[in-house]
């Protein structure tokens, strides 16, 4: 059976209930039984509601801050403790993320929060957004071009929990975005399970592709994340970091996209690469 795919972006409702918003294209992986409906708020685009999903990665394990200190939360002033987004740091006042979290927000309702490795703490360093830059050409109804940046009212103080990643040149590109390859992808996502826990940051490596059609028919510059004994990101991991290392330093090869309803592999990444000049042109940031 066909399931609709959804953008892995979350929000918090009534009762501890997550809110997903649809998207338009179709899974060619078999359906998976979800739990049942509940009650849910108004967010941009079509929501399905779900209740009795942890939020956090799928068949991964508790990471850190300190080991993955790119990794930022992108969330409504309105949601903080819930989630929303994730992000990655690109310097100290620049955020990337998926454009489908912050299309429909204006800068005065988005927060960054880096520093954190629980949701559901005020530690760690907060920040309005001051710009919100969405990719030339992206409309909500496609799931092409889904990148987004964020530029941070004040800087944040960087340490040994506040770092960025490294953007991605050729060089990088032609050995970490290859077939064969693995890469970690880290957040405040769902997971398999349907257990209450802290709202701790977890990560998981799987294998990944530019090229073939592990994931389907999708837009062009994207990466699949290819099945592995069902590991995935989920909703409530939009906008997070794929990463791999590479002479010493962590480089952010996607953004977690979209992918089918059950997330059990087979999840899309927006491929920075193939946005590397419209982000140097936007923040001054090059390719390293």
């Amino acid at each position: 059976m066909i399931r609709p795919t959804l953008p892995r972006l979350i929000s918090l409702i009534a009762l501890g209930s997550l809110a997903l918003t649809a998207c338009n294209t179709a899974s060619v992986v078999p359906a998976v039984a979800l739990d049942a409906p509940a009650e849910s708020q108004t967010v941009t685009g079509t929501e399905l509601a779900f209740s009795g999903l942890q939020p956090q990665i799928v068949y991964g394990t508790v990471t850190s801050v300190s080991t993955r200190p790119y990794q930022v939360s992108v969330t409504p002033s309105s949601s903080l403790a819930g989630g929303w987004c994730g992000g990655v740091l690109i310097s100290k006042d620049w955020v990337l993320t998926a454009a489908h979290c912050v299309e429909g927000q204006s800068t005065a309702s988005m927060r960054v929060r880096a520093g954190i490795n629980d949701l559901t703490t005020s530690s760690g360093q907060l920040k309005s957004a001051s710009r919100i830059i969405l990719y030339p050409g992206r409309s909500a109804s496609s799931d092409a071009y889904d990148i987004a940046l964020i530029k941070v009212s004040s800087a944040f103080v960087l340490g040994s929990t506040v770092q960025p990643a490294a953007l991605p040149g050729n060089a990088a590109e032609s050995v970490l975005d290859v077939n064969g390859k693995s890469a970690t992808v880290s957040g405040w996502g769902k997971t398999e399970t349907g257990a209450s826990s802290p709202r701790a940051l977890r990560e998981v490596t799987i294998p990944i592709t530019p090229t073939g059609s592990d994931c389907g028919t999708r837009p062009g510059n994207t990466i699949c994340g290819k099945y592995s004994a069902g590991r995935d990101s989920c909703n409530g991991d939009s906008g997070g970091p794929l990463a791999a290392p590479y002479n010493g330093k962590m480089y952010v090869l996607g953004v977690v996209s979209y992918g089918p309803v059950e997330c059990r592999g087979y999840g899309v990444y927006t491929r920075v690469n193939g946005y590397i000049n419209w982000i140097a042109q936007q923040t001054g940031i090059a390719a390293q």
